[in-house]
Parts: structure tokens; C-alpha cells; sequence
């Protein structure tokens, strides 16, 4: 909750402080690079705030579906969530917020070998910057026996917001470096080798710090999320502009569709329920996994081939 909270005031921080990029004082999130706006949408929907959202969510016991959606589907989608009175998220005045993500894998991919196989024990490492704050933590995602989700995350520290400000206008970033270095820092290898041990993936911290020994960043993903608490206590996301690149320079995946997730209880929710009603059904996605897919065509991809096929067949 802390960390929430935390985000929510460097938001409204920054949002009374923006700095002029290339002689553009309009910096905002309906400006990144391949994002819809859907603005005057969202100021039709009450607002709710990233507190009161938390403790919601926070009684949910969730199950996740992700859809695609085209831009026309998702500004329809939009008007039904005003008509059902849902409520957007917002910070300092602002509704959209820009994600960027660093995942981390073995030179033999094998954190994504354990998710395509369905391993019971499995793991993913990523770092996160928030965009509209400079807040940057690495999380760790782990997977127990019985199917439980688990997410851990380390405050590392903040980005400044003028290299924010060039991430969210498509700028490159040279003198800052964005992705932290997950073996060769003391203080996050012996977190990661910690949470591993304490999360039952591995024995002993020292095979903790065996699994973490091999890690390096193999794929970025940026985009622009907005969120909204439905009734009922359901909460939806839409992911807007997703950009996949990598540290070598490939040439990056820009994803058209918009990510739509609903997060409920084990019912389904009233936009799941207007989605299947248009004959848009779940989908399983991972965006690690799909540009990981993306890079590295010969890695096993059963699990997203639906998804990878609607985004054109990239694998």
C-alpha cells in the first residue's frame, strides 16, 4: 500500500513540474508514440484514486482474462464502461500512464522455457520505471507448486523525470542507464536469491544466487495504461502503444491491438460479459513471452501461438 501511495504523489509531483522536451511543453501520455487517444472519452467516466483502488482490489481474490482489441472495439468498449458507471484511475489530474518493463532471462532462455513448458516452479525477473514518476523497482513474479502468484519488488533508485520525459516522447536516453544490473549488484542479487528461497523455487539462497548468476535483460516492452474499477469491485485495464524491443538493436514490435485485462473474482465480470457477447473471447498473452517468441522464432511457443498468429505470425 506504502508503495502505492508513494506513486501516487511523485505522479502529482510531477505532473505540476513537466519539463519541455524538443521545444514541446505538451508532454503527456496521449502523445507517446502509437497511442490512441481516447481523452475526451475518459473525462466522461468519475474518477477514483490510487488509494481508495487499492484497498478495493486488495479483497479480490482475481482471476485474470486479456483480450485484444482494435481501436474502434476499444472506444466502444470505453463508451459501455461510461454507461455502466465504471471509474477511471487518476493522479494529479492525469488517466493514462506511461509503463516501461526489462525482463531478464539465461542465455538459454530458460525462465522462458519454464513458462512455455508449464513448469510448477518457475520464476520471472523484470525492472519497472514508471513513467509519469521516475519510480523504478525490480519485481519478481514466482509460481509455487499449487498454482499461487507471487509478487516481490525492490525500490531501486528513481529515474530522473527528464529522462522520463524523452522515454514518453520517443527520444533515445544515452546518459542514463534505465536497466539495472540484476548479478552484478550485491543488494538485488541477494534479494532475488532470498525471495526465490523464502517463495519455495529453489532449496537454499545459495541456488538462489545460482538461478539470479545468469540473468540478463533480453527485452524491453513500453506502453500506455489506463485503469478502471467496474462495479462490483472488478477492475480493467487497457495497454495502449505496446512497443517490444531488445538491447541488440532488433528491430522493435509495435503491437496495433490494445491489451485489454479484467481482473475479477472467479465470476466473470460485466465487460468480460460484453466482450463474449461481440464474439471477442480471451486470449492467453504474455508480453515477455510474445517478444521473446518475436526474437527468437525457433523457442517453444505453443502456449501463445493463437495470440502470436493475431498479431500477424511473427513467430
Amino acid at each position: 500500500m506504502s508503495a502505492m501511495i508513494d506513486l501516487g504523489s511523485r505522479i502529482e509531483e510531477a505532473s505540476h513540474s513537466r519539463i519541455n522536451v524538443a521545444g514541446d511543453s505538451r508532454i503527456g501520455p496521449a502523445s507517446y508514440p502509437g497511442v490512441v487517444d481516447f481523452g475526451p472519452l475518459l473525462e466522461r467516466l468519475p474518477a477514483i484514486g490510487l488509494e481508495d483502488l487499492a484497498s478495493q482490489a486488495a479483497l479480490l481474490k482475481r482471476t485474470d482474462r486479456k483480450y485484444l482489441l482494435n481501436r474502434a472495439l476499444t472506444a466502444e468498449l470505453v463508451e459501455y464502461l461510461c454507461s455502466i458507471q465504471a471509474e477511471v484511475l487518476s493522479i494529479g489530474g492525469a488517466r493514462e500512464f506511461g509503463y516501461l518493463s526489462d525482463y531478464f532471462d539465461t542465455p538459454d532462455f530458460a525462465l522462458y522455457r519454464a513458462a512455455a513448458t508449464k513448469r510448477r516452479r518457475r520464476f520471472k525477473v523484470r525492472s519497472r520505471v514508471y513513467l509519469d514518476a521516475g519510480l523504478r523497482f525490480v519485481e519478481l513474479k514466482t509460481r509455487s507448486g499449487r498454482g499461487q502468484n507471487v509478487k516481490d519488488r525492490l525500490r531501486l533508485d528513481d529515474v530522473p523525470m527528464d529522462v522520463c520525459e524523452r522515454l514518453k516522447r520517443g527520444l533515445p536516453v544515452e546518459a542514463f542507464d534505465l536497466t539495472p544490473d540484476v548479478t552484478g549488484c550485491p543488494r538485488i542479487r541477494e534479494w532475488l536469491a532470498a525471495r526465490l528461497t523464502e517463495r519455495g523455487v529453489v532449496q537454499t539462497r545459495r541456488a538462489g544466487a545460482r538461478a539470479v548468476g545468469e540473468l540478463a535483460w533480453v527485452i524491453r516492452s513500453v506502453y500506455t495504461r489506463t485503469t478502471f474499477r467496474l462495479p462490483g469491485d472488478s477492475r480493467l485495464t487497457m495497454d495502449r502503444g505496446l512497443t517490444l524491443s531488445t538491447p541488440s538493436g532488433w528491430s522493435p514490435l509495435r503491437v496495433p491491438e490494445v491489451v485489454v485485462e479484467t481482473k475479477s473474482s472467479k465470476h466473470p465480470c460485466e465487460a468480460d460479459r460484453w466482450l463474449w457477447r461481440r464474439g471477442v473471447r480471451p486470449v492467453r498473452l504474455s508480453k515477455y513471452a510474445v517478444g521473446m517468441a518475436a526474437i527468437n522464432p525457433g523457442l517453444p511457443a505453443n502456449r501463445w501461438s493463437k495470440t502470436i498468429a493475431t498479431l500477424g505470425g511473427i513467430a
